[in-house]
C-alpha cells in the first residue's frame, strides 16, 4: 500500500525468506559502520532508512478530479510524507512551441494554416482560462484549466481531423463511383 511505503518504507510480508538473508547481510555492515548492535530490528531498520533515503515516486494527477480528493483522503501520506508540486499555467510560448510540437507528430496537411490552428488553441485554452477564473469569483466553484486540458484539445483535434477526413473521403468516393 503506498501509504505504508511512504511512511515507514516498509510492506509487510513482502519479502521472500532468501531476499531477507541478502537484506540482513548488506545492512549488518551499515550497523557495524554506525557502531549499532547488529540485531534483526537493527539490520532492518537501517534497511528500512535506506529505502526511504533513496525512494522517489511520482504520481501525477489534475486537481480538480474527485479521485485526486479520494486519494488525499485514503492516502493521507501523500500529503504528510511527500512534496506535492502545484504546476500553474504555461506561458504563450510554451502553449505555442507546444502545440507545434504535437501538431507536426503527425502530417496533418495542414499547410500554412498550420501556425493559425495552434494560435487559436491558444487562444481557446487561455480563454476557457479566463472564463474559468470569472466562474469560480461568481459562484465560489473551480474549473481546473490544466496543461492536460490543452493537451487533450491538440490530441482530439488530431483524431477527429483524421476520422473526418476518411468519413468525407469515403463520402467523395462513393458520390465520384456513383457518378461514373
Amino acid at each position: 500500500d503506498i501509504n505504508g511505503v511512504l511512511n515507514s518504507g516498509d510492506i509487510p510480508n513482502l519479502y521472500a525468506a532468501e531476499d531477507m538473508e541478502s537484506i540482513m547481510s548488506t545492512c549488518k555492515i551499515e550497523c557495524t559502520k554506525k557502531r549499532i548492535q547488529p540485531t534483526k530490528i537493527n539490520i532492518y531498520t537501517q534497511y528500512l532508512i535506506r529505502v526511504k533515503r533513496n525512494i522517489h515516486v511520482c504520481m501525477c494527477m489534475s486537481p480538480g478530479s474527485a479521485i485526486f480528493r479520494d486519494r488525499l483522503r485514503m492516502f493521507p501520506s501523500l500529503v504528510n510524507c511527500c512534496a506535492i508540486d502545484w504546476f500553474s499555467e504555461w506561458p504563450e510560448e510554451a502553449l505555442r512551441s507546444v502545440g507545434m510540437g504535437i501538431m507536426q507528430e503527425v502530417d496533418l496537411k495542414l499547410g500554412d494554416h498550420l501556425g493559425n490552428i495552434v494560435e487559436l488553441f491558444k487562444v481557446f485554452h487561455q480563454s476557457v482560462a479566463e472564463a474559468s477564473e470569472q466562474y469560480y469569483t461568481t459562484l465560489r466553484r473551480y474549473n481546473y484549466v490544466t496543461p492536460t486540458s490543452y493537451l487533450e484539445l491538440l490530441n482530439t483535434f488530431k483524431v477527429l481531423l483524421q476520422k473526418k477526413r476518411v468519413q468525407v473521403g469515403g463520402l467523395v468516393s462513393r458520390l465520384q463511383t456513383g457518378l461514373d
